[in-house]
């Protein structure tokens, strides 16, 4: 069955409660989960025990990167991706929603680089509507801003990510492990703001909001090497749009601190070359996001 179906049976059953619930489905919900390998059944718990506000990659905040930590989540989600729709499934039909969210939460980046997170958020809604005591990561409120950016709806991706902002990443029921957790949401959410900002063409305070997302990603314990390489793919392609204007209110602006990012360049696409060349050495280990960025800024040269 394919991906897009699996998803609609699941939205089907989130959007009618099952009562009573049969001793054969329990069996069928054990079954699902235990057919998990020994790492996704680790991932899936932690999940559940809002370990992390988004799935981290091995590389993204360690230092030092073994050969086994160069790969990326996606390719262990891709390959186990019918098992973890199908515990999905089971777990909706068994009312855990904790463990429902868990594995929305998984492979949500996955599904999103292959759109299909309209559907898989919408399962998330369901759930939420149904269980509003059920914490939703938010990795899938940020998410559900994207989409929104994605699609045109503006005012409704900007309603959710100022209110994080505003609210320092507070999101239902979420529990933060650390300040730093909490930091790094707010963090992401000033990325995704910028990156409106650049929709609209506001490309001077675009790049000061992508700025105050890096000074976010190397302010944490241990740096965020993927929200730096994005931050910086976004920016080498606002630094391209820019009129030299802007571009000296802004490498001039003292709130933004220019040269501790991208030092004593005054050249506007010098800038630009030198943060699209910084964002592929941050996330060299992925990422088809901050590739994006860096391929549509050598195009504009």
């Amino acid at each position: 069955m394919e991906v897009g179906d699996l998803l609609s049976e699941c939205a089907k059953c989130a959007a009618v409660r099952c009562a009573p619930i049969s001793q054969a489905r329990r069996l069928h919900f054990c079954s699902c989960r235990d057919s998990l390998s020994a790492e996704l059944a680790s991932l899936l718990q932690e999940a559940v025990d809002m370990k992390w506000p988004f799935v981290p990659e091995k590389w993204q905040f360690n230092p030092a990167i073994g050969a086994s930590d160069k790969t990326n989540l996606s390719d262990l989600i891709r390959d186990h991706l019918p098992k973890l729709l199908a515990l999905l499934k089971a777990s909706i039909m068994v009312d855990e929603a904790p463990t429902a969210l868990a594995v929305i939460f998984l492979v949500d980046r996955f599904l999103y680089w292959t759109d299909q997170s309209s559907q898989l958020l919408k399962i998330a809604r369901l759930l939420h509507k149904a269980h509003p005591e059920t914490p939703i990561a938010p990795q899938l409120v940020i998410r559900q801003s994207r989409v929104y950016l994605n699609s045109g709806k503006l005012q409704k991706a900007e309603f959710i990510l100022s209110s994080l902002i505003q609210n320092c990443g507070t999101t239902g029921c979420w529990t933060y492990r650390s300040e730093s957790d909490r930091a790094l949401v707010q963090a992401v959410s000033v990325q995704v703001r910028g990156t409106l900002l650049q929709k609209l063409g506001l490309w001077r305070e675009a790049a000061e909001l992508i700025c105050a997302s890096l000074v976010g990603y190397y302010a944490l314990p241990q740096p965020d090497r993927k929200g730096i390489g994005t931050s910086l793919g976004i920016l080498a392609n606002i630094l391209v749009s820019m009129n030299d204007e802007d571009f000296h209110s802004f490498r001039t602006n003292p709130d933004i601190h220019f040269q501790r990012i991208l030092g004593d360049e005054r050249h506007r696409l010098l800038s630009a070359a030198l943060a699209a060349k910084m964002a592929v050495i941050s996330s060299q280990y992925t990422s088809l996001y901050v590739l994006t960025n860096v391929v549509s800024f050598l195009n504009s040269l």
